[in-house]
């Protein structure tokens, strides 16, 4: 049984990951901060289903303590680890980018120098459709400049991609960049508009709509993204950036009536300026990670928001009304 060590592990992406690694029969090892990005008891309900596996092990460790994170690769031995653990929230980075420069960068400078101390057989990390900015060439191909990003968040994530390359080149590491594009889903994150929607429609709360409402986004199911960074996992590939993302982008406007049918129920909607942040499409060409991870996304966004929101109401309804 290999052992793979999720950073971010009690997050939305990590939990959904954690779930699936667990009944393919791996050993998993979490570890996670727990901080205060969203309410602390969400990220406690994420993991809490995983703490009586035995062959599930948490450890509240911050990867910026490099001490206490060797601590758990002397004690855990991963073959593999995906690193998750991150601040991700574009516009927050707008107005505190040290924060995000340290953990992002510093963190996962941590993790790539405890890879190569320990031998990792892959290591897998998140990157995001973020580091593309406002590029016009649409769809994106992973080859496109990134060298213009809108927002902090986005450049310590292209910040990554290229330690990441150093650490290939210079120590022969396998290492994979999964450009994540618009997760949604069960466990799916406070902050998000998935979930923000998916609360207004249902507590029948106003809903805030960026600009016209015209602004695209290329939502992509969790569960799909999992798909994918499993495949990363168990790949032989030895550096390689890909696209992960639906590759069918959805406009505000149109992902309102998806809400609609989906609910039965009326938006109450009350525009807002856009900001500067915020790229007006994201719009991926996921066609390389077809190729070399034989993956390719499966559920529509109408099928995902369907479970989305039914996740909501078992999960978080009565507890936001």
């Amino acid at each position: 049984m290999e052992t793979v060590l999720v950073t971010g592990g009690a997050g939305f992406i990590g939990s959904n990951l954690i779930l699936e690694l667990l009944k393919q029969k791996y050993r998993v090892v979490c570890v996670d901060n727990f901080d205060d990005t969203y309410k602390l008891k969400f990220k406690e309900e994420h993991i809490s289903p995983f703490l009586k596996n035995k062959n599930f092990v948490l450890y509240r460790v911050d990867i910026c303590d490099m001490e206490s994170l060797r601590s758990v690769f002397e004690k855990e031995k991963p073959v593999y680890i995906v690193h998750l653990a991150a601040k991700a929230d574009t516009r927050d980075a707008v107005k505190n980018p040290y924060i995000y420069i340290s953990v992002n960068i510093f963190g996962t400078l941590n993790i790539l120098e405890l890879s190569k101390e320990f031998g990792l057989k892959r290591v897998v990390m998140a990157s995001s459709g973020s580091v593309y900015g406002n590029n016009r060439n649409l769809p994106w191909k992973e080859e496109e400049n990134t060298d213009l990003p809108l927002s902090a968040y986005g450049a310590t994530k292209k910040t990554t991609e290229m330690l990441a390359y150093t650490y290939h080149h210079n120590f022969g590491m396998n290492i994979i960049c999964l450009r994540y594009f618009n997760v949604y889903g069960e466990n799916n994150r406070p902050n998000m508009v998935p979930y923000k929607w998916a609360e207004a429609f249902l507590c029948g709360k106003e809903i805030e709509l960026s600009g016209e409402g015209t602004r695209k986004r290329d939502f992509t199911y969790v569960g799909d993204v999992v798909n994918a960074t499993i495949l990363a996992i168990t790949s032989s590939l030895q550096y390689e950036i890909l696209n992960i993302a639906n590759s069918q982008p959805v406009s505000l406007k149109e992902l309102l009536l998806v809400f609609e049918k989906i609910t039965g129920l009326k938006a109450n909607v009350r525009s807002r300026p856009s900001h500067k942040a915020s790229v007006n499409e994201m719009y991926a060409d996921s066609t390389k990670a077809q190729k070399l991870l034989n993956w390719k996304p499966e559920v529509s966004i109408e099928e995902g928001i369907s479970k989305l929101v039914t996740w909501f109401r078992e999960n978080r309804l009565k507890k936001s009304v």
